[in-house]
């Protein structure tokens, strides 16, 4: 029986279509036709990837979706049947950055570091703005003005106090 990959080139050059033209009219790129008709599955990013690519060629094809992902799973299957002893362990093919670190730094980064005295900064300027004296004003009564120093009023003749002048008897 034919894999996957062999029925749909077989398919194509039945049909006389070349894979540019499948690239135009289906959007798929010709690396990941090549790698459909190849069966190097795995040279396409993930599983749910080749299902769709797989879907948009077949029906581009006319040919059976269903019936062709059938195949597609039963294929992939025999693959992971075989034994993976060979491959080196996940943890020597990712890069440190992406490893789990297992007790974390109880240090901090200069970016917190900055962060936490930037923050520190911006509550102690808030509170002592909310908590410096402002002039009380009395209901009732206009704030005091005061003059500058440097500003010289016109004198004004002295003006005795409302009930301190000379009594009068009656």
């Amino acid at each position: 029986m034919d894999s996957v990959g062999q029925r749909l080139r077989q398919r194509r050059e039945a049909r006389g279509t070349t894979l540019e033209a499948v690239t135009r009219a289906t959007r798929l790129t010709r690396t990941s036709l090549l790698a459909l008709e190849g069966d190097h599955f795995e040279d396409i990013a993930a599983p749910v990837y080749v299902r769709g690519f797989l879907r948009l060629y077949c029906q581009y094809l006319d040919l059976d979706v269903d019936q062709m992902l059938e195949a597609y799973e039963q294929q992939v299957a025999v693959r992971t049947d075989e034994p993976v002893a060979a491959l080196p362990p996940a943890s020597s093919q990712l890069p440190d950055y992406f490893r789990v670190h297992t007790k974390p730094s109880r240090s901090l980064s200069p970016a917190q570091a900055f962060l936490l005295v930037a923050t520190a900064a911006i509550a102690v300027v808030f509170m002592w703005s909310v908590n410096r004296k402002r002039p009380v004003q009395v209901a009732g009564r206009p704030a005091a003005i005061t003059a500058p120093a440097t500003a010289r009023l016109p004198a004004l003749p002295p003006t005795p106090m409302p009930g301190t002048g000379p009594l009068r008897q009656h």
